[in-house]
């Protein structure tokens, strides 16, 4: 039941690549980083390519102004971005 419902949701489709069994989930602690990791995994990280879904804005990648910001570029591909 529950694999149905999340075949359904379009902004699941990373979380869906990796989730393949119902177990407790050890990631939200209320920090930003774990409210960053939540959106990542559930599509709906506020990239710039995202909010474009929902008003008109530039999608080029604020921190490295070389293509749009997605969430993959974000995590994989930004030059602009630095581990703290």
């Amino acid at each position: 039941v529950w694999e149905g419902r999340m075949q359904e949701k379009s902004a699941l489709s990373v979380y869906r690549s990796r989730k393949q069994d119902i177990r407790k989930e050890k990631l939200f602690d209320n920090s930003l980083e774990s409210a960053l990791l939540f959106e990542a995994r559930t599509g709906v990280l506020r990239s710039r390519t995202y909010r474009a879904k929902f008003q008109e804005t530039d999608t080029l990648c604020a921190a490295c102004h070389n293509e749009s910001e997605t969430l993959e570029h974000l995590v994989l591909k930004c030059t602009g971005l630095r581990p703290r």
